[in-house]
């Protein structure tokens, strides 16, 4: 399946792929805002930590059915519709989620915020490569890279939109990104029609017919679950840090803002490598470099976390960050790659141990921090970073042999 003019993006081919940059932007706004906004909305809602952890919880419940559901359904769907249904999904729950809620009722908005976001992902992570072979090397790491771009800029937007002395202020963000998702779903799908023509989505009974009547066959497919657990074991060490890295370093004597500054350095450096991953596999292959780059941030992060200097632990973590910052497109490149003829659900697999890391790390990290502080569950997701690296040396060979 190819498009009939793939060779080359013309200007046509491409404004459909650059507004979905912008979507991505919108969705990572979205998702990085609920970290910085949780005070405001625990006010508002006079909710308890663990009240508001349930909210994340069941974002991420919805999120991981739809990973699951697109793993196994996603080659009979239209990956252009579904990637403009998804954002319109999105947009619309966040923008209903801005309108203050009921808490009952923004615990369901939230977790359809999960699934409208988890569809755009895997449709789109599983589109480009199937629709642009020749350049999808070049658009995942960018697509990922305005992902960084839209969690780097969300503080600043909370911090300006938001008034921790006015508690309802916390919807304003949420209406923001609503709006912007629903503009840019109906955007993109008057931009999409000038190529779906030429598109194997154009006929979807073609499609089917190609794919075995029994979806999850896919899992029969020993490395398909080596995959996964790749990523769960990535994102595990990404979310491990997001979490707790800040009161890490409060623990050894950081003052507060200079434990936010480790962890700014860290995904500075991740957001640096998203723009490079493109150059970088001009050179080398996605396989050799999510083994490499993960190895090495593992082992420079782990070192960063004894250096009790904030001097010393800055640079390491931003080199750390780098390392890996492009580790997601890898492991898509990789997934998508070793099934061609089933790029739905090799991208589910990312957002599936995406899922799965955010409902389990966060918490078995804190209660084992309780006995034996947070340096223990650090190094471990630093070990579980380079777990995965070797997890995806069995998973894949290289080309030739």
């Amino acid at each position: 399946m190819k498009l009939n003019r793939e060779s080359r993006l013309s200007k046509k081919h491409l404004v459909p792929i650059i507004v979905t940059f912008f979507g991505y932007i919108v969705i990572a706004l979205y998702f990085n805002s609920l970290g910085p906004n949780a005070p405001v909305i625990m006010d508002f809602y006079g909710t308890s930590y663990a009240q508001h952890g349930f909210l994340m919880t069941m974002q991420s419940v919805g999120a991981l059915a739809a990973a699951i559901f697109f793993s196994l359904r996603g080659e009979h769907y239209n990956k252009i519709n579904m990637i403009a249904a998804g954002i319109l999904l999105f947009g619309v729950s966040s923008l209903a989620a801005g309108f203050t809620p009921p808490y009952a009722a923004l615990v369901f908005i939230l977790m359809l915020c999960g699934a409208g976001a988890t569809t755009t992902d895997v449709m789109l992570n599983g589109m480009i490569p199937e629709l642009y072979p020749k350049h999808k090397n070049t658009l995942l790491p960018i697509l990922h890279a305005f992902f960084g771009v839209g969690a780097m800029i969300t503080p600043l937007i909370v911090t300006v939109m938001v008034n921790p002395d006015i508690p309802l202020t916390f919807g304003r963000p949420l209406l923001l990104f609503g709006a912007l998702g629903i503009l840019v779903s109906l955007v993109f799908f008057i931009a999409s029609r000038r190529t779906l023509a030429e598109t194997p989505y154009v006929d979807m009974d073609a499609v089917r017919k190609k794919i075995s009547d029994n979806p999850a066959d896919f899992y029969k497919e020993k490395k398909a679950w080596m995959f996964l657990a790749a990523a769960v074991l990535y994102f595990s060490f990404q979310l491990g840090l997001l979490s707790w890295l800040p009161s890490y370093c409060r623990e050894i004597g950081m003052d507060f803002n200079t434990a936010g500054t480790m962890l700014t350095a860290f995904f500075t450096g991740s957001l640096v490598m998203r723009f490079c991953g493109a150059l970088i596999l001009k050179k080398i292959t996605a396989r050799k470099a999510y083994i490499m780059f993960s190895l090495l941030s593992a082992v420079i992060v782990a070192a960063a976390l004894f250096m009790t200097s904030p001097s010393v632990m800055l640079p390491l973590l931003a080199v750390g960050g780098f390392l890996q910052g492009s580790c997601v497109a890898f492991l898509l490149l990789m997934s998508t790659a070793e099934f061609p003829d089933r790029v739905a659900s090799a991208s589910s697999l990312t957002f599936i141990g995406l899922s799965l890391a955010a409902m389990v790390t966060p918490l078995w990290m804190g209660a084992l921090a309780e006995f034996t502080g947070f340096l223990t569950p650090l190094l471990m997701v630093c070990a579980l970073l380079a777990l995965s690296g070797l997890l995806v040396i069995k998973a894949t060979k290289p080309p030739g042999r």
